[in-house]
């Protein structure tokens, strides 16, 4: 089980707003900070179409999404890696949508990810602490062996 705590954005303090940093493939190394939201009311892990190309792989496929009232069309990704204040999470299966305004830059953390972890946040010291528990992980594998994991839109 693996230990880890990250400070939240006290500037943004009615969201749990976090900065990790993503993979650049680009770069072969871990690039800039990107703001992560914790979004404890969607299963699926969301991330800006504008992220995907340095960040993530595009998979073929879509699915339809809802995010906050609107139905979209997402593209399935993998985001390759994702360093939570020197904690590594590998092989993320993310939906990508082209995000706007505030949003623009950001990863929306989804219950696919945040459900494998034991997790403590605090308001008062604006932070999140976790536990992840490798063994809590459900991955589901398409025909080309990549790990899948979504929630379908009904």
């Amino acid at each position: 089980m693996s230990k880890f705590s990250v400070d939240l954005d006290k500037t943004r303090p009615s969201r749990y707003v976090f900065l990790a940093k993503l993979w650049d493939k680009r770069l072969k190394n871990f690039g800039d900070f990107i703001p992560i939201m914790l979004d404890t009311g969607a299963f699926n892990t969301v991330i800006s179409k504008s992220l995907v190309s340095r960040h993530a792989t595009m998979l073929n496929g879509t699915m339809p999404i809802a995010i906050g009232g609107y139905k979209l069309v997402a593209n399935i990704c993998i985001i390759q890696r994702m360093n939570i204040n020197g904690f590594t999470l590998h092989k993320i299966a993310a939906l990508a949508v082209p995000f706007k305004g505030e949003l623009k830059d950001h990863i929306l953390l989804g219950a696919n990810v945040i459900n494998n972890w034991e997790v403590t946040l605090s308001r008062q010291k604006h932070r999140l602490s976790a536990n992840e528990d490798v063994s809590a992980y459900r991955h589901i594998f398409n025909a080309k062996g990549q790990i899948m994991s979504f929630q379908e839109l009904e």
